[in-house]
């Protein structure tokens, strides 16, 4: 409580402050990245870093909604790119968000993503439908996926196993 009272009391300078010294003390890289995260007004490079490692370790350790929380950061700050909207979204949906997970992909469609950036985020789409039972609405995303030109291979894969499921159920 006591804690909290200065925390609240203190200016947004103060609070940046106090959690850039916490950065530099702190071990544990997703604390780490909390802190740099919070101390920084925009995006920086090594704070950018920082939490894409972090969100790393948390999904590596079976914490996917901690991953998708330090990936958003970075979006806040405006470390903003397809491929973090997609690790994000990804990360809700293995937490079981998919409200915030389809909240964070339909803002990505509606920039018009292009290649393999398209395709993963119509894969995540298409992962969704079928969780929900939707197969033919998954089916023609995937669709749009494959049709999807300039697409890495290990995607293409991966389209073409949900699609295969998809069109079985």
């Amino acid at each position: 409580l006591l804690a909290r009272t200065v925390y609240a009391d203190a200016t947004r300078s103060e609070r940046r402050a106090m959690h850039r010294r916490l950065a530099e003390v702190v071990t544990l890289p997703e604390a780490r990245a909390r802190h740099m995260a919070m101390a920084a007004s925009s995006a920086d490079a090594a704070t950018l870093e920082a939490l894409d490692e972090a969100a790393d370790a948390a999904r590596a350790r079976g914490a996917p909604a901690a991953a998708a929380e330090l990936i958003e950061l970075a979006v806040g700050l405006g470390g903003d790119t397809p491929v973090r909207r997609i690790r994000a979204a990804e990360n809700h949906l293995h937490a079981g968000d998919l409200e915030q997970a389809r909240s964070l992909l339909d803002t990505l469609m509606a920039r018009k993503p292009r290649g393999t950036d398209r395709a993963m985020a119509l894969n995540l789409l298409a992962t969704m439908r079928i969780h929900h039972s939707r197969f033919e609405e998954a089916v023609s995303l995937l669709e749009q996926a494959l049709s999807t030109s300039e697409c890495s291979p290990d995607v293409r894969v991966r389209t073409l196993l949900l699609l295969s499921h998809a069109r079985l159920n």
